[in-house]
C-alpha cells in the first residue's frame, strides 16, 4: 500500500484553530460583525465576562437608541463586609425596611466607599481591574490584616458604623494606589476618600423612626463578630445616574407605541420627578434589560437599590496569608462564588455567597417533588382542537382539565407552558394525602415553586391534600425551573404573572424576592449542565439560609431533573454530565418525591419518603366506535 502524502492542509488548519484560540474577546466580536465601539460597550456592560454574554446583551439591545452614543461608564470602588457582618447587615437592610420604610441606605449595597465615581470609556475597563488586582495584592503583602474593629453611631439623620484609625490605614492606601494609577493610565480624574470611613445604615429617614432603627441596630448587628472585607469594582451606564431604579413584578404589552414592554424580574430607570408627579400611575422609564425607553404603570414595578443595575467588574478578598485572595470574575469551574456571578450576569449577587451554617441547629427536613401528569405529553398537540375559534376551551377528554385559567396570549401560550390533566391534579393530590397521613400537615412551612404552570397547579394540589392551602402561599422561583439547554431555540415559555395566577385561584407569595430572576434566566440560555447544577446550588443553598432562623420544613416543587440537581450538591457530589444527566431523569415519575434531613450542621443526607412512590398503569385512549365493528376473538 503507497504511504500517504503529508498534508499540509491539516497544519494550516490547526494554526488557524491555534490563532482563533489566541484571539482576545474584542477581536472574537469584531470577527463576529459586531461595531468596534458597540462591541466595546457590551464587554464593558457584562464586565468582560466572555464573548457569548456580551452577544447576547448586544442582541437584548438590538432597539436600544442610544447604542452607538459614544458615553462613558461611570465606575466606584466599594469595601464591602462578608461573613456573619453581611449576613447581620443584610437581616437589618429587611428589617428596617419592613418597619420603618425605605431609607436612602436601602439605594445601595451594604459599603465603605473608597473613591469617588469616575468616568472611563469603554475600552479601558480591563486596564483598571487589573489596576486594582495588581494594588490589592500588593496591599495583602505589605499589611497584616485583622479583624477590622467597628464603632457604632447614631443621630437624628445618620446611623452608621466607622473604622478605627489602624483599619482605616489600609483602605485609605488602597484608595489613594487606586486614585494615582487610574488617574495617571486611564486620564480621568478621581478622589480618594480619606476622611471618616465608615457604613451607612440609615439615613434620609423619618425622625419618629429613630427610635426604632437603633433597637434594630443594637440588637441584630454585632460590631465584635468576625468580618472581613471585599474590594469591589462596580460599573453603571450614565444613563442610571440619579435615576431610581423599579424591579418589575409583573409583566405588560405595550397597548400603545409610546408604552414600555416590562418583563418580570428587569429593572427600569425613572426620574424621581416622573415617579412623583405621575397623575394617573404611569411613569417614563428606561428597560436596564433592554435600554429600551417608554411609559409603564408604576403598580407594576415596585422600588429597589440602584445597586441591584451595577455591573460587578472583579471582587478581592482581603485576607493575610490566603492563597486564593483573588475573586476575579471569570468563568472559573472551580470558584463557585465565581461561576454564580457569571450566572447571574451582571447583576451584583454577592449576598448569595453562603458561609457554613453554624453549629447546633434543630434537624431540618426539606422534599423534592416532581409536576404530576402534564397534558402536552399525554394528548400531544392538543391545542388546535381544544379551543374554538372565537378561543373558547373545549374539553375533548375526561382527564383534560374542565377548564384553563385565564391569561396573557390566550390560549397560545399554553404550548410552552402546560398545564395538568386531571390525573396529574389528582396525583399531587395523592401525594399531599401522603404527607398528611405522615402528620407533616404543621411541619411543612416554606413552598418554593417552578414559575411552569405544571408545577404551580402541582404545588396547589399537594397543599390541598395537607389541607394547608390557605395558610401557607407559594414563592414563584424562577431558579428553580428546569436545565435552560432544552429551550435555547425556543426561549423561555411566556409563564402566567404573579396576577393571572391569583385570579385563577393560587395562593401566591406577591412579596416574595426571587433568589434568580427571570431576567437572569433569559439572558443566560446557553446554559450548560454544569452551570445548571450550579444555578441549583445558588438557589437551595439561598433557601436554606433565609429559612435557617425559622421553624418548619422545606418543600420545593419542580421538574424531574429537579430532584437531583437541587440535592446533588447538598449531597457533596459533583455536577452529573450530560449524558448521565439524561438519563438519570428519564427514571424519575411523575410526582417522584425525595427527602433529605440536616442534622443541624448543614451536612445533608437522603432519608426515606414520608409516602410510597405512587404508580399507575398506562390507560390507552378509549375510542367506543370500535363497537360498531365485529373482531375475530382468534385473532384478538
Amino acid at each position: 500500500m503507497a504511504l500517504l502524502p503529508p498534508r499540509k492542509t491539516k497544519s494550516i488548519s490547526s494554526s488557524e484553530n491555534i490563532s482563533k484560540q489566541a484571539m482576545t474577546p474584542i477581536q472574537i466580536l469584531l470577527q463576529m460583525g459586531f461595531p468596534q465601539n458597540r462591541a466595546r460597550k457590551a464587554l464593558a456592560a457584562t464586565g468582560n465576562r466572555g464573548v457569548q454574554l456580551a452577544a447576547d446583551w448586544l442582541l437584548a439591545h438590538v432597539n436600544d437608541t442610544t447604542l452607538d452614543y459614544n458615553s462613558c461608564r461611570e465606575y466606584i470602588v466599594y469595601a464591602c463586609p462578608s461573613g456573619h457582618l453581611m449576613e447581620e447587615l443584610q437581616y437589618f437592610w429587611d428589617e428596617s425596611a419592613s418597619k420603618c420604610g425605605r431609607n436612602g441606605a436601602h439605594n445601595f449595597i451594604p459599603h465603605i466607599t473608597l473613591v469617588s465615581f469616575f468616568e472611563a470609556p469603554d475600552e479601558f475597563s480591563d486596564t483598571i481591574v487589573n489596576i486594582l488586582k495588581t494594588l490589592t495584592e500588593e496591599i495583602i503583602q505589605q499589611m497584616t490584616i485583622n479583624n477590622f474593629n467597628l464603632e457604632s453611631y447614631a443621630s437624628s439623620n445618620f446611623m452608621g458604623l466607622f473604622l478605627n484609625d489602624q483599619n482605616s490605614d489600609i483602605f485609605k492606601k488602597i484608595a489613594v494606589l487606586f486614585a494615582e494609577r487610574v488617574s495617571e493610565v486611564v486620564k480621568v480624574q478621581l478622589d480618594p476618600h480619606l476622611k471618616s470611613l465608615h457604613l451607612t445604615l440609615a439615613y434620609q429617614f423619618d425622625v419618629n423612626h429613630k427610635g426604632t432603627l437603633k433597637s434594630l441596630i443594637k440588637s441584630i448587628i454585632n460590631t465584635s463578630s468576625p468580618n472581613f472585607w471585599e474590594i469591589k469594582l462596580y460599573s453603571r451606564e450614565s444613563r442610571a445616574i440619579n435615576k431610581q431604579v423599579y424591579k418589575v413584578i409583573y409583566a405588560h404589552i405595550p397597548q400603545a407605541t409610546d408604552e414600555l414592554e416590562l418583563r418580570i424580574g428587569d429593572y427600569i430607570y425613572v426620574s424621581k420627578e416622573s415617579a412623583e408627579s405621575s397623575i394617573d400611575g404611569w411613569a417614563e422609564g428606561i428597560s436596564w434589560l433592554t435600554g429600551c425607553s417608554g411609559y409603564f404603570p408604576l403598580c407594576y414595578t415596585e422600588r429597589t437599590a440602584e445597586s441591584d443595575t451595577w455591573t460587578l467588574h472583579c471582587s478581592f478578598l482581603l485576607k493575610s496569608n490566603s492563597n486564593e485572595t483573588s475573586r476575579n470574575i471569570n468563568p472559573s469551574k472551580t470558584d463557585k462564588k465565581l461561576v454564580q456571578n457569571l450566572e447571574s450576569m451582571f447583576v451584583p449577587v454577592e449576598n448569595n455567597s453562603q458561609p457554613d451554617s453554624p453549629k447546633g441547629r434543630n434537624p431540618r427536613k426539606m422534599y423534592i417533588c416532581r409536576h404530576g401528569e402534564r397534558i402536552d405529553f399525554t394528548f400531544g398537540t392538543w391545542i388546535p382542537y381544544s379551543f374554538d375559534s372565537e378561543g373558547k376551551y373545549i374539553r375533548k377528554d375526561l382527564n383534560m382539565p374542565s377548564d384553563v385559567p385565564q391569561r396573557r396570549d390566550y390560549p397560545n401560550s399554553f404550548q410552552t407552558d402546560t398545564p395538568l390533566t386531571c390525573v396529574g391534579e389528582y396525583q399531587a393530590k395523592l401525594t399531599g394525602w401522603g404527607m398528611k397521613a405522615a402528620n407533616l400537615t404543621k411541619d411543612i412551612k416554606h413552598i418554593y415553586c417552578s414559575p411552569s404552570l405544571r408545577c404551580v397547579q402541582t404545588c396547589h394540589n399537594i397543599l390541598v391534600g395537607l389541607d394547608i392551602e390557605k395558610q401557607v402561599s407559594i414563592c414563584i422561583e424562577p431558579g428553580l425551573f428546569e436545565w435552560l439547554g432544552w429551550y435555547s431555540r425556543s426561549g423561555l415559555p411566556k409563564w402566567m404573572t404573579y396576577e393571572e395566577l391569583i385570579t385563577a385561584g393560587f395562593n401566591i407569595n406577591s412579596n416574595y424576592v426571587p433568589i434568580i430572576s427571570l431576567s437572569l434566566l433569559i439572558e443566560n440560555m446557553s446554559e450548560t449542565i454544569e452551570q445548571y447544577y450550579l444555578r441549583c446550588d445558588t438557589v437551595v443553598q439561598a433557601l436554606i439560609k433565609t429559612t435557617e432562623n425559622k421553624t418548619g420544613d422545606l418543600l420545593l416543587v419542580a421538574h424531574a431533573c429537579s430532584l437531583d440537581s437541587l440535592s446533588r450538591s447538598l449531597l457533596h457530589k459533583l455536577p452529573r454530565s450530560k449524558h448521565n444527566f439524561i438519563k438519570t431523569v428519564k427514571h424519575i415519575p411523575y410526582c417522584g418525591l425525595v427527602a433529605l434531613m440536616t442534622d443541624g450542621n448543614n451536612d445533608w443526607s437522603f432519608i426515606e419518603p414520608p409516602v410510597p412512590p405512587l404508580t399507575n398503569s398506562i390507560n390507552k385512549r378509549f375510542n367506543w366506535k370500535i363497537l360498531y365493528s365485529d373482531f375475530d376473538e382468534s385473532s384478538s
